[in-house]
Parts: C-alpha cells; structure tokens; sequence
C-alpha cells in the first residue's frame, strides 16, 4: 500500500505504508475517491498537530479482499470507511461506551487517512453504501454524521430558530439538517459566494456581510434572540457574534470537521451565563447519516468543491495552501484515484 504523507511542513512524499501484523483479519478496500478538508490543509502547513500518517479525513471504496462470513461485505461491494476510531484505552471505552471514547482517533491525524490506493481496517468500521448514494454525497457523511451530533446535543426542537455562524459547507449541511428537522436555521456569513450557496440549497434565512446580524435575529425572534446557536470554528467571524445571537442561559455549540485556533473573551457568554458546548465528532452516527443521503434530506448539488487525480495530490495541496492564505477559505476537494 502506498499513500501521501507530510514529510516537512509544505512537502508531500508518496510513501509505502506497512502492513499491520494483524492485515490477514482485516478487510482490504481499494480506495476510490477521498476528500481533502480544511484539517489536511493545516496539518500540510504545520498549523495543526498530527501523527507521520496518511492524510485524507474521508474516502470511499470498494471492498477488494475480506474473510467470509461477513454479512454481506463481500468482494466488489461499494463502500464508506468510517473515519474515526475508539482508542479503547480510555475510562469509557473499558467500561463498555466506545461511542464515549475520549480519546477519539482521526483518519489522517491520528491514522492513516484515505490519500491512499488501499487501506485494512476492521470490517465493522465499512458501510455499504446503496445505489442511491452517489460516491459525492458518500464523502460528506462524516460533514452530516457532526450535524447529527450538534442537533442531538443542543436539544433542538421542531420551530426552534438556530443561529449558525459560518456558511462553509459544513453549516450549509448543518443548517439543511436543521430544515429536514424542521427546526429554523438562520446562517450568517461575512463571505458573499457561501451566502449565494446557501440560498441554493434552500436556506431560507440567510445574513450576509452587510446586514446587522443582531437586529435581524431579533426581529426574527420577537427580541427573544436564539436559545442554540452554533459556532463554526473555521468561519473567521469573531466568536463574539456568536454569544450576542444567543438569548439569556442559551446554549452555544463550537464546531467543524475541520477547525483552527481562535481567540475568544467569554465576558459576554459569562454575562449571559451561557451554555458552551464543543462538538467535534459525529461518531456512532454514520448509518443515521446513510440514511438521510438515501432519502434525499440532504442537497450537496450546489456545494463549491474542487477535484484533483491521486498524482496531482500535491498541486491540490499547494493550490488550496494558497488560497487559504490569500483568502482565509478553501474549497474542499475531491481526489479521484482511479
């Protein structure tokens, strides 16, 4: 097996990756497409930690060897390689609630990601995919496996509004989900072509650069504000905005499958004693997520992505490592290696 690794900050190398003494028990996939986020950008920028592992935080592939007997996975089957991982060392996971795990491993931080043209896991990390599932939407499962986790966790109900700050292709699934829950998503972005975006999908409240975000959530609300709001970590909207949206002991949710660092006072949140959540996974959500792909909740049509071939991988890389530093954002690409 061979894959792309970051072998110093700015320089890709296609490496052999080692078989684990344990490959005969796994099941082999050959990838077929992965998906380079904004988290693979930064580790390629030295801007985010990470292990000397394969890059690629989502892929997709079809099954190539496996053992018998296993439900249905057989040879040729069309499938999602599940991108986290239980570390089954911590306090939950010993007790017996590995969904709990505190220690949550990553593909392509923590373990070989999916930049690869093969890769050995456990079979019950592969789900196959169904017919109605296009290999596009199959990449953007972990994207709706987090916003399963963020609504759950905030509790939202039918007609609650929903402040979502940012409008990048993470909060405009988020905000969709929202829809399909019937809850009110209100997206605010200070990016004009995330906004148009947004509106494409069926977002029906959408705030961009030049309207007074505070004034039009309040009289969206009543002059209640949001009891949840959510926070995209990669938005490059001060976190302030976030915790003026939110009305007194509301619930705030920081977020995003992919995330960087950011500088926050909390006086507002203290003043309003607000609720901080931080949500970075969707884990034990992915058939939830297939589900929802297969019933069409979920429009991913109007998304802006880029696409690159296994070999131009570090053109790609350079390409999106340029544009983040010229214009704060990336388009998430889609690597077809095949």
């Amino acid at each position: 097996m061979k894959g792309w690794k970051i072998i110093k900050p700015l320089t890709l190398k296609e490496e052999e990756v080692a078989e684990t003494a344990e490959i005969n028990s796994l099941t082999k996939v050959k990838i077929t497409k992965s998906l380079i986020t904004l988290s693979d950008v930064l580790r390629y920028k030295d801007e985010l930690d990470g292990d000397n592992v394969v890059l690629g935080s989502s892929g997709i592939g079809v099954v190539s060897e496996t053992e018998t007997n296993l439900f249905g996975l057989e040879k040729g089957k069309h499938v999602y390689i599940e991108p986290n991982r239980e570390c089954h060392n911590c306090h939950n996971c010993r007790s017996g609630s590995p969904l709990k795990c505190s220690d949550l491993h990553t593909a392509g931080v923590d373990f070989n990601g999916f930049l690869s043209d093969f890769t050995a896991v456990d079979p019950g990390k592969l789900f196959i995919l169904p017919e109605s599932v296009s290999d596009l939407e199959a990449l953007f499962i972990n994207h709706i496996s987090l916003a399963i986790s963020v609504v759950d966790k905030l509790g939202i109900q039918k007609g609650d509004y929903v402040a979502v700050i940012g409008a990048n292709n993470f909060g405009n699934i988020l905000a969709q989900l929202l829809i399909y829950y019937q809850a009110v998503p209100i997206v605010m972005t200070t990016n004009d072509e995330d906004a148009k975006i947004a509106k494409d999908s069926g977002i029906y409240y959408v705030l961009g650069a030049d309207d007074n975000w505070q004034k039009e959530v309040s009289n969206l609300t009543s002059g209640r504000m949001t009891k949840s709001v959510v926070y995209i970590a990669d938005c490059n909207i001060p976190a302030v905005k976030a915790f003026n949206l939110a009305s007194f002991n509301a619930s705030v949710a920081f977020t995003g499958v992919s995330y960087k660092n950011n500088s926050i006072s909390f006086a507002q949140a203290i003043k309003k004693q607000l609720q901080i959540l931080c949500i970075n996974n969707g884990f034990g959500n992915t058939a939830a997520s297939i589900n929802l792909l297969a019933n069409k909740a979920i429009n991913l049509s109007p998304l802006k992505l880029d696409s690159a071939t296994y070999d131009s991988v570090p053109d790609a890389m350079n390409k999106m490592s340029d544009m983040l530093d010229k214009e704060n954002k990336i388009y998430e690409t889609v690597v077809d290696l095949v």
